[in-house]
Formats: structure tokens, sequence, C-alpha cells
């Protein structure tokens, strides 16, 4: 078996980094691995993370290739498509988690297993067990299925036929999970196929631990409150997100290039709607008006930099 993993990162300290990239290495060392990691929009960052690569030993495990890969577009949606179609160098799975996370030491061995055994399913999700929003999250997953973006994984074939629709997540977008959750519940084809949970395993036991926000940091104080803007921009993302997949039926790779038209077209097609869901929510109105910014893509014509390369 051939394993991948994909740690994508862009604000985190190299603390919080390097013990997440330790992490993967203890939840890998029985299986074939390649772990990459890429870090978008910070080359010092990159930077640190290629010397620590450089400074890990080998620890009676199984052949391992650790890179680490820079990209200077700091977008993550971005950063998975050149994984997807650049990076990625093929295996029986894909698993992506964030920076910020320590994956638990089998919780990737509970998803390759929990895979083997629903054989129906194209896609797994890990559940989240710290934070105060953790049991909810954790039972929503369960009781009704879903991805968490923190820990999931596709099957390689899954990943190949992303590659060859020539898939890409619009530029842009924050909520990737539920973007990735319709395309695989809609078995990567809305025009052929129902919306079908059991698509995507969902493993009860496989999670991870990360350091929680705090109320009284400054910088963590600022942090809430951009999430709370994004995540308003997440609410436009996946109305927009169904009108194109679940009620229109169109394929996933002919969503917009970017989320500004994703959610431009969605406004535009449905202005009545709009006005009443910036009606309830003023921040997504604030959202939607933020998103008409222009923004410079041209950078996304870069290959991603290639940083450190380790074999173990």
């Amino acid at each position: 078996m051939k394993w991948t993993v994909a740690i994508f990162s862009s604000r985190e300290t190299l603390d919080t980094l390097s013990s997440s990239i330790d992490a993967a290495l203890v939840g890998t060392s029985q299986a074939d691995t390649t772990i990459d990691v890429i870090v978008n929009g910070n080359r010092i960052l990159a930077e640190e993370a290629g010397s620590y690569l450089r400074s890990v030993r080998p620890m009676g495990r199984a052949s391992t290739l650790l890179r680490a890969w820079y990209v200077p577009v700091a977008d993550k949606a971005h950063a998975w498509n050149q994984y997807l179609h650049e990076i990625w160098p093929e295996s029986d799975i894909g698993y992506f988690i964030d920076g910020y996370v320590q994956v638990m030491p089998d919780a990737l061995k509970m998803i390759w297993e929990g895979l083997a055994a629903a054989p129906r399913a194209i896609a797994a999700s890990g559940v989240p067990t710290m934070g105060r929003s953790a049991r909810a999250l954790r039972e929503g997953l369960l009781s009704e299925g879903g991805v968490h973006g923190n820990l999931y994984a596709l099957r390689g074939s899954t990943m190949a036929q992303l590659q060859t629709m020539q898939f890409r997540l619009p530029l842009g977008i924050y909520r990737t999970d539920p973007l990735l959750i319709a395309v695989i519940c809609f078995g990567l084809d809305p025009s052929r196929n129902e919306w079908d949970v059991s698509r995507i395993l969902v493993h009860p036991q496989a999670t991870w631990r990360f350091r929680p926000l705090n109320w009284w940091s400054p910088r963590d104080l600022r942090s809430h409150f951009n999430r709370a803007i994004r995540q308003a921009q997440g609410a436009l993302e996946n109305l927009a997100v169904r009108d194109h997949l679940a009620v229109q039926k169109k394929s996933p790779e002919s969503l917009p290039r970017t989320t500004s038209e994703l959610v431009g077209n969605w406004v535009s097609n449905l202005p009545e709607t709009a006005r009443r869901t910036f009606v309830r929510n003023p921040l997504c109105f604030l959202a939607a008006r933020n998103l008409r910014r222009p923004r410079d893509w041209s950078q996304t014509k870069t290959s991603p930099q290639l940083v450190a390369q380790i074999s173990l």
C-alpha cells in the first residue's frame, strides 16, 4: 500500500507546524508514504519547514519521502489545486491535514481500515474531539455524514478521477469542505447520480488535537473577528454551490474559476434570494461586497516551488 499526506499551512508558527509533521510521521510509520507540506503565501515559514524536514531522522519506519513546497499565492484553494494537479505522486489513499492540528497516532490507520471495509465510500473523514463545538460537530458528522477539513481522505482512484476531470476549487473559496462534500456525495457527477452520504465514511474514533484560540489574546480576538467575516462568505458559497450542483445539476469541473464569480453569478441569478440573505445576515452583505474587490490571481500560473526533499 502507498499513502500520501498533504499538510496545508500558511499562518502557523514553525512550532505548531512541526508538531503536525511529527504527528503525521508517527501516524504513517507502517506504510510507504509521501508527506508533502504545502505552505501558501508565507515563504519564511516554507523555508523554516524545509529546514525542519532536513533535521528529521529515520526511526525504524516504512519508506517515507518528506517534501516541503512553497506556493506564492496566499490561498488554500489554490494550494489544494496545485497539490492535486502538480504535486500528488499517486497513491492508494490521500490524506489531507490542516497545518495546525496533530493527528492521533492511530487516526490514519483507522481511516484506511475503515475505507477498506466500506467499498461504496470514496472518501473518509475524522471527527473532532477538542473545542467548544466539537461534540455537536462530531454528532452531526456521524448522523448526517460529511467531511471535516482538519482531517479527511480521498481514495487514490477518486483523486485520479478529479485530476482527469480537471476539477479545481474556485480560487478564494473559504469553505472547501462543503464543496468537496457535495462533489463526493454526488459521485463526482450530479447530472447522473443522486446525493448519497454513504459515499463518505465518517470514522468515529479517528481524531486529532490542536491548540484552541484564547478569547483574551489580542491576536486570537482578531482571528475570531476575521473568522466571522469568512463564515459569512462561506454561507454565500454554500448557497451558490448548492444552486450550481444540486439545482442546476452542472458538473463540478464547470464551477467558476473564482469565488467572486461563483457568488456573483448566484446573486445575479437569484437576486431576491440574495436580498433576503443579506437582510437576515448583514455580514453576508459585507462578505459579498468584499468579494467584489479586484484580486490579482496572476501568480496562480506559477508552479509550486520545491523547498526541501528528504528520504527516510
